[in-house]
């Protein structure tokens, strides 16, 4: 339950009217304290000088003129009638003497009494106390009488202090009246300074409330007061900045939601409640639902699909982006590409995912066509290729058969052009079963295939053994470190064909005598081999693009050699398929080394499986 707010002004006025009234009630406190003590004062000072001119007056009676205690009396009431002022002589046992006011025999012992028994000891005293005797507050001065004797008397002065307390009262009284009119004039005073302190604030405050309409074009007025005038002045700034940046936030949001609108991409936005924030046409076909309709709506209500739901609900258990391919049939086979990312505030916090789908069915159609394009067309050309290649070879052996009807220099040009045509023929042949074994990789990529423990040493000598009669007739030696007990979870026959391309590349860009290295260890959990050779060496321009289908770092030497420009790309669709990953290192003179890292065991059943 709110408090109930009040306004300035009864907050200005009350505070103004609590100062005026707490400092004039300290001033006149303070003023009436003041008089009252001064009047105690002036009024010691005179009974002090009143009693020493008794002082010497009552020696000379008591010690020179030897008078007798009823004759001290008598002078004490005759001087006590004359000065207004009640005189008390006291002997040193106490007895009182003499009194101006009283009678003796009635009075009693005095040498208790403070101000008597300070006087006694040969000091001035001073008391203020109630007088029992004369019924009334009195203020008593008592000085010793000394005259060569050690038991002095006293002589002690006193008068009523009750015509100082009925001053103070008058005093008081007429403090009070003024107190009462300088309140009243200061209250005035308080509600007109607290009015024209408050108004201004007012007429901010409805100036404000129009802002808070989004009346921005109003203009507050300036009041009196500087500071009052500047904040006017700041507000009315402030609103013209916030209209400003109001119509671009709504030309921004009218140019977004046009995009938004138009783009072919389906996009969501969803909050962190799994509630669809937003939502395009485009992603709500898919779904097969008004965009209207979708609002505020969980997202997983209208999420028919269950390869859909769980990539939904995936991405809303993970801050990082999510990427997958999902099939949806809603009539007609479509493809969609999903990605999604994390939506965060201005201070970091997560408020929500945004997903977005790209139609790809035409895009995977077309792969699907150009694989398909590649390995049929493959396929019919090697059946020709083949075909040529064996007339070649019978042609080879006609011309072997009736060489002595040909002449020397004619059979030498049959023989050159047939082996030309032959080195073609070979040439296109490996270039379709490389299409032919990328077709396959490709084909094979994403499927879920179970690998087999398979021993490195055993795959890797066979192919030195395939390729030493090659390395041989170069001078090149192969050098092989492989522990066997090293395994690996792979396709045998794939990952031979990887090593094989590696280790032939190697033969056939390195100068004769030189030694290539095979090494196969146990590295962080993960298995690297590695093919590295002294040759003439790859530059870094060429590194990043060694792995393209087609590329040739030496065109003319590549083709000299016979190669198709796609072994080094099957190496890499290999070692992907068998989730590794392939690096290259090089420099130009130096040599180069290819490393193949794959998954250890464990890891490779996890991802296999």
């Amino acid at each position: 339950m709110h408090r109930k707010k009040t306004k300035l002004i009864w907050r200005i006025f009350p505070s103004f009217l609590i100062i005026i009234l707490l400092s004039l009630t300290v001033e006149a406190w303070y003023s009436i304290s003041y008089f009252k003590g001064f009047f105690l004062e002036n009024t010691q000072r005179e009974l002090m000088v009143r009693a020493s001119l008794m002082q010497d007056r009552f020696a000379r009676a008591l010690y020179v003129d030897g008078l007798s205690p009823q004759q001290i009396d008598a002078l004490c009431k005759d001087l006590g009638k004359k000065v207004q002022t009640r005189i008390t002589v006291i002997l040193h046992s106490g007895e009182v003497i003499g009194d101006s006011f009283a009678r003796v025999e009635t009075m009693e012992n005095h040498r208790k009494r403070p101000e008597i028994q300070k006087a006694l000891s040969g000091e001035k005293s001073m008391a203020l106390r109630y007088s029992p005797t004369l019924d009334k507050n009195m203020m008593y001065i008592a000085l010793p009488i000394v005259y060569n004797r050690s038991d002095p008397a006293v002589i002690r002065t006193a008068v009523s202090i009750s015509d100082i307390d009925t001053k103070a009262e008058a005093m008081r009284n007429s403090i009070a009246l003024v107190l009462v009119l300088t309140t009243m004039a200061a209250a005035l005073a308080s509600l007109y300074v607290s009015r024209r302190i408050a108004n201004p604030v007012e007429q901010m405050r409805r100036g404000a409330q129009a802002f808070s309409k989004g009346n921005l074009t109003n203009q507050l007025p300036f009041p009196d007061t500087e500071e009052l005038s500047q904040l006017a002045k700041a507000m009315n700034s402030m609103a013209a900045e916030l209209n400003k940046k109001i119509m671009d936030v709504r030309n921004r949001s009218r140019e977004l939601e046009a995009v938004h609108t138009s783009m072919q991409e389906g996009v969501i936005a969803i909050n962190d409640q799994d509630q669809i924030i937003t939502i395009n046409k485009a992603a709500a076909k898919i779904f097969d639902f008004s965009p209207e309709m979708l609002k505020t709506r969980h997202v997983l209500e209208v999420a028919r699909n269950y390869d859909l739901q769980i990539f939904i609900k995936k991405a809303l258990a993970t801050s990082e982006p999510v990427e997958d391919d999902i099939v949806i049939d809603t009539g007609e086979r479509m493809v969609l590409n999903i990605h999604s990312t994390a939506l965060y505030d201005a201070h970091d916090k997560r408020m929500g995912t945004l997903i977005i789908f790209h139609d790809i069915t035409r895009i995977r159609l077309l792969e699907s066509m150009h694989k398909d394009f590649a390995a049929n067309v493959s396929h019919e050309l090697k059946t020709p290729l083949t075909t040529i290649k064996g007339f070649i070879e019978t042609l080879q052996q006609m011309m072997a058969d009736s060489q002595s009807a040909l002449t020397q220099d004619s059979a030498v040009q049959f023989g050159r052009f047939l082996g030309i045509i032959e080195k073609n023929v070979n040439r296109m042949v490996r270039l379709i079963d490389d299409l032919l074994a990328l077709s396959k990789l490709e084909r094979l990529k994403g499927t879920d295939i179970q690998f087999e423990a398979h021993p490195l040493a055993g795959l890797i000598q066979k192919v030195v053994r395939f390729c030493t009669d090659r390395a041989q007739s170069r001078g090149i030696t192969m050098d092989v470190h492989c522990p066997d007990t090293i395994s690996a979870m792979v396709d045998p026959t794939l990952m031979e064909q990887a090593v094989f391309n590696l280790v032939d590349n190697a033969i056939k860009y390195s100068g004769e005598g030189v030694c290539i290295s095979i090494n196969a260890e146990l590295k962080d959990d993960n298995i690297e081999i590695q093919i590295k050779d002294t040759g003439q060496g790859i530059d870094a321009a060429h590194l990043p693009k060694v792995f393209n289908r087609f590329y040739r770092v030496d065109k003319g030497r590549s083709r000299d050699q016979g190669g198709t420009g796609l072994g080094l790309a099957i190496v890499k669709h290999i070692v992907q398929y068998h989730n590794g990953r392939i690096e290259v290192e090089s420099r130009r003179g130096k040599g180069t080394c290819f490393t193949i890292t794959l998954p250890g065991a464990a890891e490779m059943e996890t991802a296999s499986g």
